[in-house]
């Protein structure tokens, strides 16, 4: 009966990510006119996977690049090589079945993470059907590509922490190190994660050294190792993790954000913005990884000049962003705010509600996965907060650990409603142990 039910529920599962994303193929289809338009994050990884089938990683100068990661243009690489050059349909239907994917990945991350079929159920439906990700199946970005590897990596990641397997964690430690070669971001959280996995890696001392830096670690360094020594021979020696592209994002960020703020604050209370917002706007790779590098320095010198002039004004803009950050609001049209509100504000709520509440009841099993939610939720908050808080990077990176988390705080929910109706039923008081107990805790 429960293999039934599994099917059943896996047909469901595949039904539900597949047709809207087809959906929506069928009905905003990408089109070069349309995306590859100057001034673009398509139109750059556009270019570069051209590059990569040239057997290169230029610029349009013909210089060697670092402006981009590199694995969502290998991504698109791979795509026109079958598919033929700028095929982004072919790219869109790549993404509908990363989609269903992901969709299954947290269904088995969340079932590791919970021991619950339920509370996976609801986390890969709510994945399933969350239209922000639906919508990125048919934009030419990273951040399905991105999800795809992350989730990966937790799936291994768990697994291995539950089952005690060292090439699990050897598997999660190789997709974690192609997520910080497809969003750079991720290497703020690695120091963490790598403490995570010693503390709750369960051995004696010698045995979790060797699985947090060998087994976890060295595929991560050997993957962003390489790429680094790429950069530093193209660069001159000079120290480039992943990308260049972080002192520009920083810069531009710190101008364009200030600017608003001083519209908010008032005309008197104007201050001397760096005025390069509409030069960095247009700042690309088109020179090469010196130029990168200097203009992006120079740029990122003049905002932490501004930030250290106004250190209390930054200190509120900051917080402010960080807050934005983790918020359902997004600007445009009034129907997309709207949807983007709906959808979003209750992943926020349920997650952050079933994150605390890993750390509030007694099961150390969901508490150290709360505290792997922290560990890698607020590491990538930070860069964002000092440059641009889009919520589109949120939801590319962490957002997938808050659906797995409001599935879980939704099980309890529901859990719990059960056992208030079974204790009514039977005239007894709710059971002591609520937060794990019932027949329903097996489901």
């Amino acid at each position: 009966m429960r293999i039934k039910q599994g099917i059943i529920f896996n047909i469901i599962l595949l039904l539900a990510a597949l047709l809207p994303r087809l959906a929506l193929f069928v009905a905003m289809p990408p089109l070069p006119e349309k995306i590859l338009t100057p001034l673009n994050d398509s139109t750059d990884y556009d270019f570069l996977a051209q590059e990569i089938l040239k057997g290169r990683y230029c610029a349009p100068s013909g210089e060697p690049t670092a402006f981009r990661p590199p694995l969502y243009p290998a991504f698109l690489a791979v795509i026109y090589f079958f598919a033929g050059t700028q095929n982004l349909k072919a790219v869109a239907i790549a993404q509908v079945f990363l989609g269903v994917l992901n969709a299954f990945l947290c269904l088995w991350t969340t079932r590791q993470m919970t021991g619950s079929r339920l509370a996976a159920w609801l986390a890969a439906l709510g994945a399933a059907l969350y239209p922000a990700f639906i919508l990125q199946a048919v934009q030419i970005l990273s951040e399905d590509f991105s999800r795809m590897l992350f989730l990966a990596s937790l799936y291994f990641l768990f697994g291995g922490i539950e089952s005690k397997k060292p090439r699990l964690i050897y598997l999660s430690g190789i997709f974690f190190g192609l997520s910080v070669l497809n969003k750079s971001v991720f290497l703020g959280a690695l120091p963490f994660i790598i403490v995570w996995v010693y503390c709750y890696w369960n051995g004696l001392r010698r045995e979790k050294f060797k699985i947090a830096l060998i087994y976890f670690t060295c595929p991560i360094l050997l993957f962003v190792g390489a790429w680094t020594i790429r950069n530093a021979a193209i660069s001159g020696g000079k120290f480039i993790p992943v990308s260049t592209n972080y002192p520009i994002t920083f810069a531009h960020g710190v101008t364009r954000f200030s600017y608003y703020a001083n519209l908010w604050y008032g005309r008197e209370r104007l201050m001397p913005v760096p005025d390069n917002y509409q030069e960095l706007t247009q700042m690309r790779f088109y020179r090469g990884v010196r130029e990168e590098l200097e203009i992006g320095n120079n740029y990122a010198y003049q905002a932490r000049r501004f930030m250290r002039d106004n250190k209390r004004f930054m200190v509120v803009l900051t917080i402010r962003k960080a807050i934005h950050f983790w918020s359902p609001f997004i600007r445009n049209t009034r129907w997309a705010e709207a949807a983007a509100f709906l959808s979003m504000a209750p992943v926020l709520l349920l997650g952050w509600i079933g994150i605390i509440r890993g750390f509030i009841i007694k099961d150390n099993r969901m508490r150290k996965y709360s505290i792997l939610a922290l560990m890698a939720a607020l590491p990538v908050t930070l860069p964002y907060a000092l440059s641009q808080p889009d919520v589109r990077y949120r939801v590319g990176t962490i957002e997938i650990i808050l659906l797995m988390f409001a599935g879980w705080a939704l099980y309890g929910i529901i859990q719990r409603f059960h056992l208030q109706r079974v204790s009514a039923s039977s005239g007894q008081g709710l059971p002591a142990n609520h937060g794990g107990s019932g027949r329903i805790a097996k489901a």
